[in-house]
């Protein structure tokens, strides 16, 4: 849950962006974002770490979130967890596509004259592309806070 609130926060906070310096939410007018001249290039990298974490890329916090619950579910429902596995794949797929459409390519003209993004609205953005990565090295600083309420629940299904 920690994993997919900062994940979610970082992708929203960032459309929110766009739309506020662009004025559109039609992907097809927003095409080259990435450029660093007239673009959005913070946003746009920040748009990226969010997706790599979103598809589970190891070394952010989605790839921990993601492995702790297959490896717990996959000996007890194996077809399900695999389905789930297909799932998190297409995730990365359709992520793909967006952030292609919109940040690569040659810069439209629709936003070809962007005004500069401030620091204060990339702040929060910031600290959560901060904590998706840390918190992918680190995980223990989060894991065991769940450990006491799972060993626990472990412990009142061996009783049965």
């Amino acid at each position: 849950m920690i994993a997919h609130g900062l994940i979610s926060g970082l992708l929203f906070i960032l459309v929110g962006v766009v739309y506020k310096k662009t004025g559109s939410r039609d992907i097809t007018a927003l095409q080259g974002l990435l450029n660093p001249e007239r673009g959005l290039p913070v946003t746009g990298s920040l748009m990226i770490l969010g997706v790599m974490a979103s598809s589970g890329i190891p070394g952010m916090v989605g790839f921990i979130s993601e492995f702790l619950v297959f490896r717990g579910s996959f000996p007890i429902f194996p077809t399900q967890t695999l389905l789930c596995m297909v799932g998190t794949g297409l995730t990365a797929v359709y992520f793909l596509l967006l952030v292609n459409r919109a940040f690569f390519g040659r810069l439209s003209q629709m936003v070809e004259n962007l005004p500069p993004v401030q620091w204060s609205d990339h702040l929060p953005a910031i600290a959560l592309a901060a904590a998706i990565v840390i918190l992918g090295i680190q995980p223990s600083w989060v894991v065991h806070l769940s450990e006491v309420t799972t060993n626990s629940i472990v412990a009142s299904f061996a009783n049965l």
